[in-house]
C-alpha cells in the first residue's frame, strides 16, 4: 500500500531500511539520501566491501529514473574507503580491482573455497561447549592428514552471537582444493553426530557461504 501511494505521488517521502532501495522503479523520485552509509563496512565479514557497495550502487539507481534528473547524498564517516568512492562514481571496474587484491591477499574467494560450521542451540554454555570440541576433533582431523592445505579458523560466537533466541558459534574451513574441504567436512560432521545429539544442538554445514554473520 505504501509503495502505491508512493508511486502515485500521494506519498511524496519514504524513509526505510535497505528494503526500499530493492528495484523499484519510480520515475518521480528525484532525491535519495543515505545515512550511515558505511554501517554495512563494519560487520565481521569478507563481503562486507561488496555489499557496500552494491547497496550503494543499487540506491542511488533509484533516484533520477525518469525525465528529472535526479540527486543521491550519501553520508558517511569513512569518505575515503574504495567502496564509497567506487559507487559514487558508478565505477564497478575500479571497484573490483581495488576489492580483489583485498580478496587475493588473505586468501579469500575466489582465491579459496570456505565451509562454515554453525553450531546452534538453546543453552549458551552447552553451544560454546561443543563449539570447543568441534575445534579439537577439526585439529585432529588436519593433524591425521585428513584435508590437506585447509587452514580453521576457529570456532568463535557467530557475529550475530544470538538469533531468535538460539545461541551460535561458528568455524570456518578455508582451503583451494574442494575435494579435499568436502572430505573434512563429511568427516567432521560425522564425528560430531554424537556431540549435537546428547547436547541438544544443531550443526549447519554451509559450503561456499554467501553469509559468514
Amino acid at each position: 500500500q505504501i509503495l502505491k501511494k508512493v508511486e502515485s505521488g500521494m506519498i511524496d517521502i519514504l524513509v526505510g531500511t535497505q528494503m526500499i532501495v530493492k528495484g523499484h522503479d519510480f520515475p518521480n523520485v528525484t532525491f535519495v539520501g543515505v545515512i550511515s552509509a558505511d554501517t554495512s563496512l563494519h560487520f565481521p565479514d569478507f563481503r562486507s566491501g561488496e555489499r557496500t557497495f552494491q547497496l550503494l550502487t543499487q540506491v542511488a539507481g533509484r533516484a533520477g529514473r525518469g525525465e528529472v534528473f535526479g540527486e543521491v547524498v550519501i553520508q558517511t564517516y569513512n569518505p575515503d574507503h574504495y567502496s564509497i568512492l567506487r559507487a559514487k562514481d558508478h565505477d564497478f571496474v575500479g571497484f573490483y580491482h581495488e576489492e580483489i587484491q583485498f580478496r587475493k591477499a588473505l586468501d579469500y574467494p575466489p582465491f579459496s573455497r570456505l565451509v562454515n560450521f554453525r553450531l546452534i542451540g538453546n543453552s549458551e554454555k552447552k553451544t560454546e561447549s561443543a563449539a570447543g570440541e568441534m575445534g579439537r576433533i577439526g585439529g585432529s582431523l588436519l593433524k591425521k592428514g585428513l584435508g590437506k592445505g585447509i587452514e580453521l579458523l576457529g570456532p568463535s560466537m557467530a557475529p550475530f552471537t544470538k538469533m531468535k533466541g538460539k545461541f551460535r558459534w561458528q568455524m570456518l574451513a578455508k582451503g583451494k582444493n574442494s575435494t579435499f574441504l568436502h572430505q573434512f567436512a563429511r568427516e567432521l560432521a560425522l564425528r560430531m553426530e554424537k556431540v549435537t545429539k546428547e547436547k541438544g544442538l544443531n550443526l549447519d554445514i554451509d559450503v561456499d557461504p554467501v553469509f559468514i554473520l
